[in-house]
């Protein structure tokens, strides 16, 4: 098994098993950090019989991600992937295809991998990899085998940090990791990143508890705005979201009804995320009840979408 991959033992065994008769397709999915790629990179090294280092530039593999910037996996560059693995592989052996943030494929690349993988062609395996793995159909979910991977204990993640950072921040980062190996070592590689998204959740957090109404609202359509001018703004969001997550006990642990409202806002927010709705709209929530246009509630009227 791979050593730079920390936990998973289990998952790792299953998909080391299954490389010589490989299924279809697989799905692999869990939060942020725990490892998703790096073990479908190995496993799908396994499946080509080569090296990692070889995949980039080998002719019967074929990755496909979102680009950034882009709210979804265009549907010509999912047909364009599955046109390139209809063709015959090039040493004689399979075709594997590796499908990055599976959840951001549109309903017309959906239908396109679903029908592949109902009718696949021989020696072809698709690895798809998701972080909100609702978000895709149940009719395309449950043609893949499904490999969840679970967080990963604390210890081990600081016996994979070793000593190369300080102690007293190698601790901060594994409790704020929350069991993903690579939020950890990413908050430590960048603490200056680390400590301005912690700042911008505790003001976030302060101004939603306390409000005053108007205020609340006016920072959030601020903080929109900021998050759309982002690279990827889905990944700023989530970021945010996950430091507001984390910090939500110390700010509102005595304040039960903003508790409450505030976290249901924050998984609202997490689940926008990456969609058609703006993540800030379950924000709002948490400072203002949603009025209802029939049986519409406001966050989803269509002027939203």
């Amino acid at each position: 098994m791979p050593e730079r991959i920390i936990g998973h033992a289990s998952a790792l065994k299953m998909l080391d098993q299954a490389a010589s008769h490989p299924a279809p397709g697989y799905l692999l999915h869990g939060p942020d950090g725990i490892g998703k790629r790096l073990i479908a990179n190995w496993f799908a090294a396994c499946l080509l019989s080569v090296e990692e280092p070889a995949l980039a530039a080998h002719p019967d593999f074929i990755r496909l991600k979102r680009e950034d910037g882009e709210q979804g996996i265009a549907v010509e560059a999912v047909r364009d992937l599955l046109a390139r693995m209809h063709l015959t592989s090039a040493v004689g052996g399979r075709k594997v295809a590796l499908i990055e943030e599976a959840d951001a494929l549109n309903e017309a690349g959906t239908n396109s991998f679903l029908k592949a993988v109902e009718e696949p062609d021989e020696h072809a395996a698709y690895i798809f990899i998701s972080e909100q793995p609702e978000r895709m159909p149940a009719t395309l979910r449950s043609r893949l085998v499904s490999v969840a991977l679970m967080t990963v204990p604390a210890k081990d993640i600081r016996a994979w940090l070793g000593s190369e950072f300080d102690a007293a921040l190698t601790e901060r980062a594994v409790g704020a990791s929350r069991g993903c190996p690579g939020i950890a070592k990413r908050l430590l590689e960048d603490p200056e990143a680390w400590q301005k998204n912690e700042d911008l959740a505790r003001s976030l957090l302060v101004v939603l508890r306390d409000g005053p109404e108007g205020r609340a609202l006016g920072e959030l359509e601020r903080l929109a705005k900021a998050m759309s001018a982002s690279a990827d703004s889905a990944k700023a969001w989530r970021g945010l979201i996950s430091a507001c997550e984390r910090l939500l006990p110390e700010f509102a642990a005595d304040h039960p009804e903003a508790f409450t409202s505030i976290g249901r806002g924050l998984v609202l927010a997490r689940r926008f995320t990456g969609g058609s709705l703006s993540p800030h709209l379950g924000l709002e929530w948490s400072v203002v009840e949603p009025y209802y246009d029939g049986d519409i509630p406001s966050f989803l009227h269509p002027s939203y979408l």
